[in-house]
């Protein structure tokens, strides 16, 4: 994409170009189950309209539509978007297997950083509480890690959610 900034709309301001080509990057995705000759109708068609309402995007590009330069590299442009669109609709699956990846080793390195700290004054406060509301034997946390009593602190709720059960009620 980056070398089509470099070659086309030569005659163009730096800023009308970067304008038009974010529009028309918007626009293509907007359209992309269309070819590339009824996107460039309808972008054309869009702009008039917009010109005849007087609240044009581009004040300057109504006279550009008679050069046949211009709808050349309108239609590169458009043809461009859509194959980044495509490719990016490809790597889709590789990328959200990838956050997939991601995800799992942040949980790790956050389970490892607890393993390594002293559980918090708040979990021993509520595994405290677990213990005396399920009449639950306390275990001695003196050696626990911060990830040992949230381990600890999971099973408990997990067996309490087990026994109150929606079809069973209360055991």
């Amino acid at each position: 994409m980056y070398y089509l900034k470099n070659t086309l709309f030569l005659d163009l301001t730096k800023n009308q170009k970067a304008s038009l080509f974010s529009f028309l990057k918007s626009f293509v995705k907007k359209y992309q189950k269309k070819s590339i000759d009824d996107i460039l109708d309808l972008f054309i068609e869009e702009e008039q309209y917009y010109y005849e309402v007087q609240n044009p995007h581009f004040e300057w590009i109504i006279e550009l539509f008679e050069n046949e330069q211009f709808i050349k590299e309108l239609k590169i442009l458009i043809k461009e978007n859509l194959k980044q669109l495509e490719i990016k609709e490809a790597q889709k699956p590789f990328l959200e297997k990838q956050k997939q990846i991601m995800k799992e080793q942040r949980k790790k390195a956050s389970e490892l950083k607890m393993s390594k700290e002293k559980p918090t004054k708040k979990q021993i406060y509520y595994y405290d509480k677990l213990c005396k509301q399920y009449n639950i034997k306390q275990e001695d946390i003196s050696e626990k890690s911060r990830l040992d009593l949230k381990n600890i602190i999971g099973k408990i709720l997990d067996d309490a959610e087990s026994k109150i059960s929606p079809q069973k009620g209360l055991d």
